[in-house]
């Protein structure tokens, strides 16, 4: 059963939160509409997902200490390489449709500062930004043009009429062009190309959709994602049964010839649970659609986290499998055979949309340290049998897997954003992969142990730098483990992804060399702190490398740190709080090339992806007066004024 809400304000009660909380996102930007944080009668947190304090139990140290572990590096023509050559920005960002326009900005003039500030610290180490916008909330949305009346600024959600016992159904999406423009805009800031997601069971808006985003975001679209998980179309009442493979490949090649026949860069079949890629090869997705695929792509999640899931795992259970090797391998092991076949067909193989576990993930598991290290792991081990891309999937204060949360609107005017765990994944794998056409190897470090994996990084057959685990929890040091590995250097450069007190448990203040996104609450999108990095000596050809319990480490064997000194000082500093709604102004001799609008509407429809949550401000508050002179991007965040800082 969903909550019951108060039109007027926004109030969730909070007896019905706790049994909807996998089910629900809500966004307003009404004062004191949300309540973020409360305990129930049994002293158990009853508040939104994506705050929730909660902590898991980090696991024993095993009995035996580890032994220093040595690593051999060849050169040249290397066995067990694989033959892909990744690109900078391999791990990017999934928002959903429903909740986009509350993370980015609702339109091209009106920019959310802290996203822009998470995004350019990926920018600075690896040039470019993938986002993916689309998800389940893509399959009936419609666009409408930007001057067009729209009860809301950006995204009008209303109910959908198909309710399936034991499912949320995504709401109804009418999307302003205003969205794009935003899009458009973030990319002249910060370097961000995009997915975006076609409403496959709205098809006849298709050509419109086509028509809008590709004129509007221009070189930065990178393709359009056809259909979002078709194999649970027949369970979730989407489709009339029966809808197998065979009804979905002929539906696709009804679509695309009646709606999309001149498209190349469509992307398929983005399937997640019930049918195997294997199987969608066999059926003949490549010979049939070879030609309209700019990539093949999956979604899929480690862990079931629905309440209906056949069966369920305790977050306690699912957190102590985000600290093993075996995890990130069983995960990429039914895609093995088909990353060869796509690529042999030269296709992208893509992995649209994960995280730790679906459904809005586990508090204390999918925000820990642990998923942060497990998300690297997944991403590398993806990387070394050839997956082209990975894109972490952030969704609304619903929840807890999600890489950065606006604060509630009753907490707006005093608070930041929360950055978890997997948003620093991103970050790190930023710089793992910043060289263009980067190879990665598993080394299946000590007969492929799963405490302490590491990885191997080539460019042109030469190895260049070392990513280095230890799952292991255990603050005293003596789980810490050497690496021992060839170096032609005097010495190396280390940076070090680290908990907050050497537990992997631990979910704020974490540090990826030295700088960290804070406390929850309070990111700004800004690293804080002096980037430090370790330089370790290296005696008669050989490096020995400490890596604490626990934590990641990346070892530069060329000593070439490349992140833009230009890029990563460019920034939007936020000051003068205000209690105006959440907007952000960007100035028009920034974006010489900006077809952002300002939105014709008054109405701000702030809801959630569910049925009933609406809620408005008046025109009178949306409007935003900046005066003296600003050089860069002026801006309001909710509950702040943004200015670009250098």
């Amino acid at each position: 059963m969903l909550p019951t809400l108060n039109l007027k304000t926004g109030l969730i009660a909070a007896a019905s939160l706790a049994h909807a909380a996998n089910a629900l996102t809500v966004y307003t930007s009404l004062p004191g509409s949300i309540p973020t944080q409360f305990l129930g009668p049994d002293g158990q947190y009853t508040g939104l997902p994506a705050f929730d304090p909660v902590q898991q139990t980090a696991p024993a140290p095993p009995a035996a200490t580890p032994a220093p572990i040595t690593i051999s590096l060849p050169t040249g023509n290397v066995p067990g390489l694989n033959a892909k050559q990744h690109r900078p920005d391999y791990v990017g960002i999934s928002l959903e449709m429903s909740v986009s326009d509350r993370v980015m900005g609702r339109n091209g003039t009106f920019l959310n500062p802290i996203f822009l500030n998470h995004l350019q610290n990926l920018r600075a180490r690896s040039g470019n930004v993938a986002i993916r916008v689309g998800g389940n909330s893509q399959e009936q949305a419609t666009i409408i043009p930007a001057w067009a009346p729209l009860e809301g600024p950006t995204i009008n959600k209303t109910a959908n009429p198909v309710q399936v016992p034991g499912f949320t159904s995504s709401p109804l999406l009418t999307v302003s062009e205003d969205l794009l423009y935003a899009m458009n805009n973030i990319s002249a800031l910060v370097g961000a190309e995009w997915y975006f997601g076609l409403p496959f069971l709205n098809e006849q808006e298709i050509p419109t959709v086509i028509e809008d985003v590709t004129s509007i975001l221009g070189a930065n679209l990178l393709g359009f994602q056809m259909a979002n998980e078709p194999d649970l179309y027949e369970s979730h009442g989407k489709k009339p049964a029966p809808y197998q493979i065979p009804e979905y490949m002929a539906d696709w090649q009804r679509v695309r010839t009646t709606y999309a026949s001149g498209s190349t860069n469509l992307i398929a079949p983005n399937v997640c649970c019930s049918w195997s890629i294997d199987e969608m090869l066999a059926a003949g997705l490549l010979t049939q659609f070879g030609p309209s695929l700019a990539a093949v792509s999956v979604q899929h999640y480690k862990d079931n986290a629905c309440p209906n899931a056949v069966a369920p795992v305790t977050p306690q259970a699912a957190f102590l499998t985000y600290q093993t090797h075996a995890s990130v391998q069983n995960f990429w092991n039914p895609y093995i055979n088909a990353s060869q076949v796509i690529n042999a067909a030269g296709k992208e193989f893509i992995m649209l949309e994960t995280n730790t576990a679906s459904c809005g993930g586990f508090a204390g598991a999918s925000d820990s340290f642990a998923a942060g290290l497990y998300l690297i792991d997944l991403a590398l081990q993806g990387a070394s049998i050839g997956v082209a891309q990975i894109l972490l999937h952030n969704g609304g204060v619903g929840q807890t897997y999600n890489l950065f949360t606006p604060p509630p609107n009753n907490m707006s005017t005093f608070r930041q954003w929360t950055t978890s765990a997997p948003y620093y994944s991103a970050l790190v794998m930023s710089e793992v992969m910043q060289e263009d056409g980067s190879q990665v190897m598993d080394l299946l470090l000590g007969g492929n142990s799963t405490n302490t994996p590491g990885y191997a990084i080539y460019k042109n057959g030469q190895p260049t730098k070392l990513a280095l685990f230890n799952y292991i929890s255990d603050p005293s040091g003596a789980h810490d483990v050497q690496f021992n590995f060839p170096s032609s250097q005097p010495s190396v450069i280390v940076k070090r992804f680290s908990s907050s007190t050497g537990s992997t448990a631990d979910k704020f203040n974490l540090t990826w060399a030295g700088q960290t996104m804070g406390d929850q609450f309070g990111s700004d999108g800004r690293l804080q702190g002096q980037e430090q990095t370790d330089t370790v000596q290296c005696t008669g050809g050989t490096c020995t490398v400490t890596v604490k319990a626990p934590q990641f480490a990346l070892v530069f064997l060329d000593n070439q740190d490349a992140i833009d000194p230009g890029l990563s000082t460019q920034t939007w500093a936020t000051s003068v709080t205000t209690k105006l709604g959440g907007i952000a102004i960007v100035a028009p001799s920034i974006l010489a090339t900006s077809n952002g609008r300002g939105g014709a509407q008054e109405a701000f429809n702030v809801g959630g992806t569910s049925s009933g949550s609406k809620n408005y401000v008046s025109g009178a508050q949306r409007r935003v007066l900046v005066s003296g002179g600003l050089a860069g991007v002026v801006a309001m965040i909710v509950g702040a004024w943004a200015v670009l800082g250098r």
